[in-house]
C-alpha cells in the first residue's frame, strides 16, 4: 500500500468523482528493532504523492506515494550515513533513492463516508525489488481534505537489503513503517461535468 497510495481513502465516487488529490504534508517513521533489544527510528517528512479518482460511470482510483530515502534520518549521523549508503544503497542504481507505494486496495470503508479504520494491501518498491505489503489504515476528515495514517511491516531480506549493523549491533529483519499525511483536493477534472451529463442523459 508507503500507498497511497493509501490515499484511496480520500475518494468518494459520488462527491469527488473526477477529482485529483495531492499529499500536502506527510511524515514517515520506520521503527527498527535491534537484535539485542530496544529499537531506533528513521524518519523523514519528504513524502509526496497524488491520488486520482475516475468518473461516476467508471469508479476506479489511481494513487502513488514516493519517499525520498536520501532524507531518512536516524538521529545519529554515522548510523544515518551507513543506512543510506551501505544498506539502502541510494547511489547504487536509478530508483534506489526512493521507496514507492502503489496499487493500494482498501477494505472496510464506505465509499460515500471514507472515515474510520480499514485494512489495505499495496505494492512497495524498495531497493530495486517490488513486494506486496498489507497493514492497517485510519482516515478522518481534516477541513476540506483528509488525514490518513497507515502502518505496515516490511521484511528487509525480501527486498534484498543486507542485515543492517551499527557498532556490532544488528537490526531485526522486520521493521515497521508508519505513514501519516494530509491529502487536499486539487481542481476537479472536466470529466466530472461531462460524466454527470452522460449519467443524466442515460437516466432520462
Amino acid at each position: 500500500g508507503l500507498g497511497v497510495a493509501l490515499a484511496l481513502l480520500v475518494v468518494a465516487p459520488s462527491a469527488w468523482a473526477g477529482a485529483a488529490w495531492a499529499v500536502a504534508a506527510g511524515d514517515v517513521k520506520v521503527t527498527c528493532p535491534l537484535t539485542v533489544g530496544g529499537s531506533f527510528q528513521a524518519r523523514t517528512t519528504s513524502l509526496k504523492g497524488t491520488v486520482q479518482s475516475n468518473t461516476v460511470a467508471s469508479p476506479s482510483h489511481r494513487a502513488r506515494l514516493v519517499v525520498d530515502l536520501r532524507t531518512l534520518d536516524t538521529g545519529i549521523d554515522l548510523r544515518t550515513e551507513h543506512m543510506r549508503a551501505n544498506y539502502l544503497e541510494v547511489d547504487k542504481a536509478p530508483g534506489y533513492d526512493q521507496a514507492v507505494i502503489s496499487d493500494v486496495d482498501l477494505t472496510g470503508l464506505k465509499a460515500d463516508a471514507p472515515e474510520g479504520k480499514a485494512r489495505f494491501s499495496a505494492t512497495l518498491a524498495l531497493h530495486g525489488v517490488s513486494r506486496p505489503v498489507t497493514g492497517q489504515a485510519e482516515v478522518r476528515r481534516d477541513g476540506s481534505g483528509l488525514k490518513v495514517k497507515a502502518s505496515f511491516p516490511v521484511q528487509l531480506s525480501s527486498h534484498m537489503i543486507p542485515e543492517p549493523r551499527y557498532l556490532g549491533v544488528g537490526v531485526k529483519d522486520q521493521v515497521t513503517v508508519e505513514v501519516t499525511f494530509t491529502a487536499t483536493p486539487e481542481a476537479a477534472t472536466t470529466s466530472r461535468s461531462i460524466d454527470r451529463r452522460r449519467v443524466t442523459a442515460t437516466s432520462t
